[in-house]
């Protein structure tokens, strides 16, 4: 069933529709192909809108280990203050990807 985005709870069930996911990760790369930053953040914002409106619990995000990085946790961070993304956190082990929970 779609709804909009401005609806907050299922109008059949009246579950948050914010906690209704399948638990599974999209991955996506946007520091590897030649990205200047404003296009990796410009790419980021694309795919987190497009997997919050999916099943998705949450995005992995392969931004390298230098200035794509620094700049995509700065956005996250006002990402979570606005409440757009729930929470995020680099990946253990590995420096070079970031784990976004939407959901």
């Amino acid at each position: 069933m779609s709804v909009s985005d401005a609806v907050g709870n299922c109008p059949k069930c009246d579950n948050p529709l914010h906690l209704q996911h399948d638990g599974s990760t999209i991955t996506v790369d946007i520091a590897h192909q030649g990205e200047r930053v404003s296009e990796a953040l410009q790419k980021m914002q694309g795919e987190i809108d497009l997997a919050r409106k999916g099943i998705a619990m949450s995005i992995r995000l392969v931004v390298g280990s230098g200035l794509i990085r620094d700049e995509v946790i700065l956005t996250l961070r006002d990402l979570k203050f606005r409440g757009d993304v729930m929470d995020f956190e680099s990946e253990p082990f590995n420096a070079g990807a970031v784990l976004v929970r939407l959901k």
